[in-house]
């Protein structure tokens, strides 16, 4: 997370020297910033037994030092135990080895700032307060003997404060060869502001003071100003206050995706209609086939005239005399020129071509629905990050006037690399290209599972479709679980156009409040309802903050058990009346016109 830092420590009005120490650490790497995290220290030095300034000093630079040496892998937790537990030991050794510095101690707060986390440790009397949304919160407990009489009851906060027995500690670093530290674990969202300070400002501030005064103020004028309310308030003790503001959650630049660890390629094996050493068009060296469909086969080329590698995309024979086809396959080409994202597969451009076929760039990886289909469901990051890239890709094809109508898991090639790959425009509409048209589910498009009700319902479908599929995929990643299942597809997309998926978070209680709320927004089933761009729902899905809470989990409704039914019974239903209707007819007509009895003689009419 990126955070901003101010800190302010003096002497006060009445003492010497000051004895209180502060430290803030964190990475100029932002991939090992991302991981490690920053922490935030500060230590008030127990004047009354002498060099509490070097036992606060010491108990810092230890911090900083353990925190920037350890396994960038060290759960916080026991991080925080190794710093306190060997602060206390290195106070209580001095001590042991130099009788000038028997007796010293010193209090120390520690916050640890990682993914979307802080950290707290803590031992003394030194505070840690929480600002959000104009509400302040204290998280810590003094380790005194007014906190302990506060905790009973026995004093109320305003006497605690004036108390002669506030500076007497009931637990500090450095007099016993051990200690115990209290710990605490919350979630932090952006503009969230923390205070940590020692007792000669908390004391002559009440909590309200403070909140009203770190809400409302400049970052920079926060510490400013609580150090000189306390002066005027008469401290008599040394003042010091560190301000941390968290602006915005980091991620790290290329982190690896968990997932490529669980899983294995597959290999495509089927004979080559183009031999390896064929050169297409006298610029594109065939090295092999990589991959093979009904319709077309993939090859990896050397590209001679620009000396790189690269794919070619070559249709078979039979279907290059398709008029459909021909059209879908050009359309692909003439979209995917247009586009150049890093998260959008990239095409390169052959003026001249002797028959159809595409030239993109190489990718090492798999397609997201191998990879769905071995690890169910993802981790919540690994969900997220796939989501927010393609997000970014999403918004650079809106940006362009084009919808890609058919994301899905197939269309999404996941690198080894951890980078993301969009492809596939077949069916994109770009609004200045000629209509496509729509005419409802076929097996060319592939499985129902993603497509938004609009489409199950024959229209063409704008950016919102795509918001609504890819909200489809993340459904699936988090669960691992299709948010809509039937015996058929057709009943698939009744389900999707009559009734809402199961809530996320009843098939995986893991998955966070805000981001099951991002997914039922994203898969709304009338598409004025939706998440209205894929930059909103990048930004949701990075700032969680950001997501208003409707409840739309308590909300949902069960697709249509009837009509689904309906819709699967009744071919059954009209092959069963078709000859009960046939024998009906027959019957009507045969008595309605009667036969004659075999051997009868016929009446003769006599005339008078």
């Amino acid at each position: 997370m990126e955070l901003t830092v101010f800190s302010i420590s003096n002497t006060g009005p009445v003492r010497q020297k000051n004895e209180d120490s502060l430290g803030f650490w964190e990475p100029e790497d932002l991939a090992e910033k991302a991981n490690r995290g920053a922490i935030a220290i500060i230590a008030d030095g127990v004047g009354g037994h002498g060099n509490g300034d070097v036992a606060s000093r010491m108990a810092v630079d230890f911090a900083l030092k353990t925190f920037r040496e350890a396994d960038i892998d060290t759960p916080p937790k026991r991080l925080l135990k190794e710093i306190f537990n060997g602060a206390n030991m290195a106070l209580y050794d001095a001590a042991m080895n130099d009788r000038k510095m028997t007796g010293m101690a010193t209090t120390m707060a520690i916050c640890i700032f990682r993914g979307k986390e802080v950290h707290i440790g803590h031992v003394g009397d030194s505070r840690v307060y929480l600002v959000r949304h104009e509400e302040i919160q204290r998280l810590t407990s003094d380790h005194s003997m007014t906190g302990l009489h506060l905790r009973l009851r026995l004093m109320t906060d305003h006497e605690a404060r004036v108390s002669h027995l506030r500076s007497t500690l009931t637990r500090s670093l450095g007099p016993e060869p051990v200690v115990r530290m209290d710990y605490k674990k919350l979630t932090v969202y952006p503009h969230d502001r923390f205070v940590q300070c020692t007792d000669g400002l908390y004391c002559y501030i009440d909590d309200g003071e403070m909140c009203e005064g770190v809400d409302r103020l400049k970052e920079d004028e926060i510490c400013p100003y609580l150090i000189s309310l306390a002066e005027r308030r008469g401290t008599d003790d040394n003042i010091s206050v560190q301000f941390v503001e968290v602006k915005r959650y980091t991620r790290p630049p290329e982190k690896p995706l968990s997932i490529l660890h669980h899983t294995e390629p597959s290999t495509t094996a089927g004979s080559n209609e183009l031999q390896p050493g064929f050169l297409l068009d006298g610029r594109f060296r065939i090295e092999q086939m990589i991959g093979k469909s009904g319709m077309a086969a993939v090859y990896k080329a050397t590209d001679t005239k620009k000396d790189r590698i690269v794919a070619l995309k070559i249709p078979h024979m039979q279907f290059e005399s398709d008029v459909a086809f021909y059209s879908r396959f050009e359309r692909e080409a003439e979209i995917g020129l247009k586009l150049d994202h890093p998260n959008i597969l990239k095409f390169y451009d052959v003026p001249e071509k002797s028959r159809l076929y595409i030239v993109m760039e190489l990718l090492d990886g798999r397609p997201l629905n191998e990879i769905m289909s071995e690890v169910r469901p993802f981790p919540i990051d690994d969900a997220i990050q796939i989501a927010v890239r393609a997000c970014d890709a999403l918004a650079h094809m809106h940006s362009k006037g084009i919808v890609h109508r058919d994301i899905k898991p197939q269309n999404i090639m996941i690198c080894t690399d951890g980078s993301l790959r969009i492809f596939d425009f077949g069916i994109a509409r770009a609004a200045e290209m000629r209509r496509l048209t729509f005419v409802g589910f076929t097996p060319a498009m592939g499985t129902p599972d993603y497509m938004a009700p609009e489409q199950v319902k024959g229209k063409r479908g704008d950016e919102r479709t795509d918001i609504y599929s890819l909200g489809a995929i993340l459904y699936e990643m988090t669960t691992g679980i299709a948010p809509f299942d039937a015996e058929n597809p057709f009943l698939v997309m009744n389900a999707r156009v009559t009734g809402d998926p199961v809530a996320p978070r009843e098939r995986n209680p893991d998955i966070p409040p805000e981001l099951e709320e991002i997914i039922l927004h994203a898969m709304e089933r009338e598409p004025h309802r939706r998440i209205a761009s894929a930059e909103l729902m990048k930004a949701q899905l990075l700032d969680f903050s950001l997501v208003p809470m409707t409840g739309r989990n308590e909300r949902l409704q069960v697709p249509k058990v009837w009509t689904m039914r309906w819709h699967s019974m009744r071919l059954y239903v009209f092959s069963a009346l078709i000859p009960l209707v046939a024998i009906a007819i027959i019957f009507l007509v045969s008595r309605c016109h009667p036969q004659p009895v075999r051997g009868a003689k016929p009446s003769s009419a006599h005339h008078p």
